[in-house]
C-alpha cells in the first residue's frame, strides 16, 4: 500500500541529485569558496539587494520604500523583478543575512532537483516509462547553462524550475480538466519575474498548440480548439491576476526605467549554420546530446502523432536558427545571452523522451538512423572537444545508442533492464561531466590559475568569491565602525562614502546608509538622466548607475549630503564648508557646515525647457538658485527665475595649447583634431579667488570607437575621467545603448584657488572639440542662499521607510523641494489636506508651498500596488469560487 502511494523513483531522483550535486560542489566547499561569481550582476547587485531586503523585513515596516537604495527608491516596485517574489529567498530571511552566500550551493542543488522532478512528473503524465522519464529529468536539469546562470544570475534559474510544472499543469488541465497545478505554477512564475514570465507564456502557448493536436481525445476542429484555449487563457489570466500585487508594480518600474532608451547589441549573424546551431546547443549551452540523437527519428516514422512532434521539433530548431526570432522569444534580449534556452531545452528533452518511449526500435530504419546520428555526433565532438572530458564525451552518444537499442531488441526482462540502465548511466554521466568540468575551471580560476579553453559557455569563467572577499565588500568592520561614528545623528541626512576597494555602487544597501550611489537595471530613467545629462557629470555613463555628485558643493548640498567619509584613502571630495569631525589614520569624516535638510523652499524657479537650453557651466548654480519644474507647475507657483549668476570664465579653448603630434584644422564650430596617439591640450587658467571650479568639454567623436574617454587634470594633481561608452555617436555599453546622446560633460574640481592650468587627454582618433571652458562660481552667494533655504526648510522631521513628516514656516509662498526621487506613490498633505506632488529638478519631488506655518506629511505606497492588490483579491476570489463550483459539481455527479 505504501509503495503505491510513494513513487520510489522520486526518491531515486532525489538521491541522484544529491550525489551528483555533492560530486560537483564538494571541491568548492572544500576550498571554502562560495558559489558566487566575483563579477557580474550577482556580485554587483544581488547580495546587496538581499541584505537590504533582509533589513527592510526585519525593520518592522512593510518593505515598500528604502532610503538605503541610492537616493531612495521603491523596493516593492524595482525588486519585484529580482527577488520580492522569489520564494527561494523567503526562508533565508529567517536566518542571519551573513548566511546568504552559504545558501547558494544548497539552493542550487534544490533547484536542480526541482527541475528534474518537474520534468519527471510531466513525462510520467505523458505516459513515458519511468526509466526514460528519470533519465530525461536528469538530462534536462544538468544542462550546463543552468549552472552558469546560478553563479552569475541566480534568479534566472527560477523560470527553469517553474516551466516543467507549468507544462505539467497544462497536461492535467488537458487530460483531467484540473487547473490547480497550472494555476499555482503560473502564479509563482508571475510573482517571480515578469521578464521570464513572458518567455514561459510563449513556451506554454507554443507547446499547447502542438500538444492539443497530438492528444488523441481532443476534437481536431477550430471551434473546440478555440474554446479550449479560451479556457486555458482564463486560468492563465486568473493566475496572473492573482499575482498582480507584485507583478503590476514591477511593470510600472520597468516602464519608467531606461528600458525604452536602450536596445540590444545588433544581431550580426541572423541565420545560424548547422554547425553553429549544434555548437550553440551542445558547446555553449551545454545541453544534452539526446535531442540531436532522437528528435529526427520522429520525422521518419510516418505516424501522425510522432509527425506532429517532429514538426514541433523542426519549428523549435528554426526558432533557434533565426536569431531575431529567438531574440523575440527571449524577451528581446541578445541571442548570445541564452536567456530563453531553458524553454528549448525542456521541450527538446520532452520530444526526446517521447521518441525513446513511443518509437519502435526494432525497425531497421530507426536503428540505422540512431546509429548514423550517434556516429555523426561522435565525429562532431571529436572535432569540437569541450570540457575537460572532451576525449571521453564523444563516445557517450554511441554507447547510449548501442545499449538502448539492445535493450529494445532483447526479450529477457532482466537483460532489458540491465542494458537500459547502462545506457541511462551514459546519459547521466554525460550530464554530470559538463558541470563537473565547469566547477574544475572555476576552482582553477579562483586559485589564480588559467583554466584554459575547455569551457565554452555563455558568460565565461569568473573567479569565485571567498569568505575574505565577502567580508571585504559586504561586511567590512572598518566600514561599519566608521559609519558608527555618525549613526548617533538622528536627523535625516545623506552621506558620501569614498572607500576604494571596500565599497562600490550598491554598498549603502548592505551597510544601511543613505547615499546617492546605486546600480540597478530598473533604476528610474529620469533619475539616471538627471545624473547623466542634466548635471553632465564625469564618470561612467552606464545607464543603470547613479554615481552621486561627490565633488560639487552646490549639488551635494541641495541633495542633503551632510557627511563625507573617506576610508583608507585621501579625502578627494574637495568640498567647501566641510569641517573635519573625526580622523583615525586614513579614515576621515567631514561634516557639512551648510547642510540642508531633506526639504526646503525655493522662492525662484525655472521651467524645464529653459534649463535644458542653459549653458552647462551655469547649470550647477542655476540649480542652487532655482527649482526646475514643468511649465504648468511653474505657472501655478507664480515664481520667477533667479538668473543673477556669479559664474565667470577663467580659461577657454581659444587659449589651448595642443601637443605637437596632433593634426589640427579650425572649423566654424570648433577644432578638428586627429592623432594616432593620445591627444593632449593644455588650457592656462587665470588667477582666481577661492571658488567652485568646473571644466566644461563638448567633444564629438568623428571616428569609430568602442568608447570615448577624456581625462581632465590640473597642476595640483587632481584627476577626473569621463568615460562615455559609445560608438558612432551612440552610447555603447555591453547590451545597452543610449540613443538620445549628448557629448557634453562637466568635470567638477570643487573648491579651488590654486589651479594654473587644466590638461585634457583624449583617446587616439579623430574628434571635433567644440568647446572647452574653465569656470568658477562664488561661495559668497552660495552661503547667502543656503542661509535663506535653512530658514525656510522642514523642521521637526520624523521619518521611516515609508513616510516623512515635518513643519515649515515661510513668509512667502514657494515650492517645497524634497530630495526624494519623484514617484507618484508618494502622497502628500499640508495641514491634513491632500496636495499634488510633481517632478522637481526633473528627478526629485516638489510641492506647492503656501506662506505661513504648516505641517507637511508624505506617505509612500508603491505605484501600482493598490490596483494590483485589488486585481489580486478579485482574481484570487474568482479562482477559489471557480474551484469550489467545480468541486461541488463533481460531488453532485458522484
Amino acid at each position: 500500500m505504501i509503495r503505491k502511494k510513494l513513487d520510489l523513483s522520486i526518491i531515486l531522483l532525489a538521491a541522484l541529485n544529491a550525489v551528483m550535486g555533492f560530486l560537483i560542489f564538494y571541491r568548492i566547499l572544500n576550498k571554502q569558496y562560495f558559489y558566487i561569481a566575483m563579477g557580474g550582476d550577482i556580485f554587483q547587485q544581488y547580495i546587496h539587494f538581499f541584505n537590504m531586503f533582509h533589513d527592510l523585513v526585519r525593520s518592522g515596516e512593510f518593505p515598500f520604500w528604502s532610503w538605503a537604495y541610492g537616493p531612495g527608491g521603491s523596493f516593492w516596485n524595482d525588486y519585484g523583478y529580482y527577488m520580492l517574489g522569489d520564494i527561494f529567498m523567503w526562508p533565508l530571511l529567517l536566518l542571519p543575512k551573513g548566511w546568504f552566500p552559504y545558501s547558494f550551493i544548497p539552493i542550487s542543488i534544490l533547484k536542480i532537483f526541482l527541475i528534474s522532478l518537474g520534468m519527471y512528473l510531466l513525462l510520467k503524465k505523458l505516459g513515458v516509462k519511468k526509466g526514460i522519464a528519470l533519465m530525461a529529468g536528469i538530462a534536462n536539469s544538468y544542462a550546463l547553462f543552468n549552472f552558469e546562470h546560478f553563479y552569475t544570475h541566480y534568479f534566472f534559474l527560477n523560470a527553469t524550475v517553474y516551466f516543467p510544472f507549468v507544462l505539467l499543469g497544462y497536461e492535467k488541465f488537458l487530460t483531467e480538466k484540473k487547473s490547480v497545478v497550472l494555476f499555482v505554477s503560473l502564479f509563482l512564475a508571475s510573482i517571480s519575474n515578469f521578464y521570464f514570465l513572458f518567455m514561459i507564456s510563449v513556451g506554454l502557448f507554443f507547446y499547447s498548440i502542438f500538444r492539443y493536436f497530438a492528444f488523441e481525445k481532443t476534437e481536431k476542429k477550430w471551434k473546440p480548439f478555440l474554446i479550449f484555449h479560451l479556457k486555458l487563457s482564463g486560468v492563465y489570466l486568473l493566475a496572473l491576476g492573482s499575482a498582480m500585487v507584485v507583478f503590476l508594480p514591477s511593470v510600472f518600474s520597468f516602464l519608467q526605467s531606461s528600458a525604452s532608451h536602450r536596445h540590444g547589441q545588433p544581431i550580426t549573424q541572423n541565420v545560424l549554420s548547422l554547425n553553429d546551431l549544434v555548437r550553440k546547443i551542445i558547446w555553449r549551452g551545454g545541453m544534452n546530446f539526446l535531442p540531436l540523437l532522437t528528435i529526427p527519428l520522429l520525422l521518419i516514422n510516418g505516424l501522425k502523432r510522432s509527425l506532429i512532434y517532429g514538426v514541433m521539433g523542426i519549428v523549435l530548431v528554426l526558432m533557434l536558427v533565426f536569431q531575431h526570432v529567438y531574440s523575440i522569444v527571449a524577451g528581446f534580449s541578445s541571442p548570445d545571452e541564452f536567456r530563453a534556452l531553458f524553454l528549448f531545452n525542456a521541450m527538446f528533452i520532452i520530444l526526446s523522451a517521447i521518441a525513446l518511449n513511443e518509437l519502435n526500435f526494432k525497425k531497421g530504419r530507426n536503428v540505422a538512423a540512431i546509429f548514423i546520428l550517434a556516429g555523426l555526433l561522435y565525429f562532431w565532438l571529436d572535432k569540437n572537444p569541450f570540457t575537460r572530458f572532451g576525449s571521453d564525451l564523444k563516445f557517450v552518444p554511441v554507447v547510449f545508442a548501442l545499449f538502448f537499442v539492445a535493450s529494445q531488441v532483447v526479450t529477457k526482462t532482466w537483460l532489458k533492464k540491465v542494458l537500459f540502465i547502462i545506457g541511462a548511466v551514459a546519459v547521466t554521466g554525460y550530464s554530470l561531466m559538463l558541470p563537473y568540468s565547469f566547477a574544475s575551471d572555476l576552482i582553477i580560476k579562483t586559485g589564480g590559475g588559467n583554466p584554459g579553453q575547455y569551457h565554452k559557455g555563455i558568460w565565461g569563467i569568473f573567479p569565485l568569491m571567498k569568505k575574505t572577499d565577502y567580508v571585504q565588500y559586504f561586511d567590512h568592520p572598518l566600514v561599519k565602525n566608521s559609519l558608527n561614528q555618525i549613526h548617533s545623528d538622528s536627523s535625516f541626512y545623506r552621506i558620501n562614502v569614498n572607500a576604494p576597494g571596500l565599497v562600490f555602487d550598491n554598498s549603502s544597501m548592505s551597510y544601511d546608509y543613505r547615499s546617492f550611489s546605486t546600480y540597478q537595471s530598473l533604476l528610474k530613467w529620469k533619475l539616471q538622466y538627471f545624473g547623466m545629462d542634466y548635471l553632465g557629470q564625469a564618470g561612467s555613463r552606464n545607464l543603470s548607475t547613479i554615481e552621486g555628485f561627490p565633488n560639487n558643493t552646490f549639488v551635494t548640498t541641495i541633495l542633503n549630503n551632510k557627511y563625507n567619509l573617506s576610508i583608507q584613502t585621501s579625502d578627494g571630495s574637495n568640498l567647501y564648508g566641510y569641517k573635519s569631525m573625526y580622523q583615525n589614520g586614513n579614515t576621515k569624516i567631514g561634516k557639512n557646515q551648510y547642510a540642508l535638510p531633506i526639504g526646503f523652499i525655493y522662492h525662484s524657479a525655472l521651467d524645464n525647457s529653459t534649463f535644458d537650453q542653459a549653458d552647462y557651466p551655469k547649470r550647477d548654480e542655476l540649480l542652487l538658485r532655482n527649482v526646475v519644474v514643468s511649465d504648468k507647475d511653474l505657472t501655478h507657483s507664480g515664481l520667477s527665475a533667479n538668473t543673477q549668476l556669479s559664474v565667470k570664465t577663467i580659461g577657454t579653448l581659444s587659449d589651448a595649447i595642443f601637443d605637437s603630434k596632433a593634426k589640427l584644422k579650425m572649423e566654424h564650430n570648433g577644432v578638428l583634431v586627429e592623432s594616432s596617439k593620445p591627444i593632449e591640450l593644455s588650457i592656462p587658467v587665470k588667477a582666481h579667488r577661492l571658488s567652485e571650479m568646473t571644466v566644461y568639454a563638448d567633444v564629438v567623436p568623428y571616428t569609430p570607437n568602442k568608447g570615448l574617454t577624456i581625462n581632465a587634470a590640473n597642476n595640483l594633481g587632481k584627476n577626473y575621467v569621463f568615460e562615455k561608452n559609445m560608438k558612432n555617436n551612440q552610447y555603447q555599453l555591453n547590451q545597452y545603448n543610449y540613443r538620445e546622446t549628448t557629448n557634453k560633460v562637466l568635470y567638477r574640481f570643487g573648491m579651488d584657488d590654486q589651479t594654473k592650468w587644466i590638461k585634457l587627454t583624449i583617446q587616439p582618433g579623430k574628434f571635433l572639440i567644440k568647446d572647452v571652458r574653465v569656470s568658477i562660481s562664488s561661495y559668497q552667494d552660495y552661503k547667502k542662499l543656503i542661509q535663506g533655504y535653512e530658514k525656510d526648510s522642514l523642521k521637526n522631521i520624523t521619518y521611516g521607510n515609508n513616510f516623512i513628516n515635518g513643519t515649515y514656516t515661510s513668509s512667502n509662498k514657494g515650492i517645497l523641494f524634497l530630495s526624494i526621487p519623484y514617484s507618484s506613490g508618494w502622497k502628500a498633505t499640508i495641514d491634513g489636506k491632500k496636495v499634488n506632488t510633481f517632478p522637481a529638478d526633473y528627478a526629485f519631488t516638489g510641492i506647492q508651498a503656501p506662506a505661513g506655518k504648516h505641517t507637511v506629511k508624505l506617505q509612500y505606497i508603491p505605484e501600482g500596488f493598490v490596483p494590483g492588490l485589488a486585481i489580486s483579491l478579485i482574481s484570487l476570489g474568482a479562482a477559489i469560487l471557480l474551484l469550489y463550483r467545480i468541486s461541488r459539481k463533481k460531488r453532485t455527479s458522484q
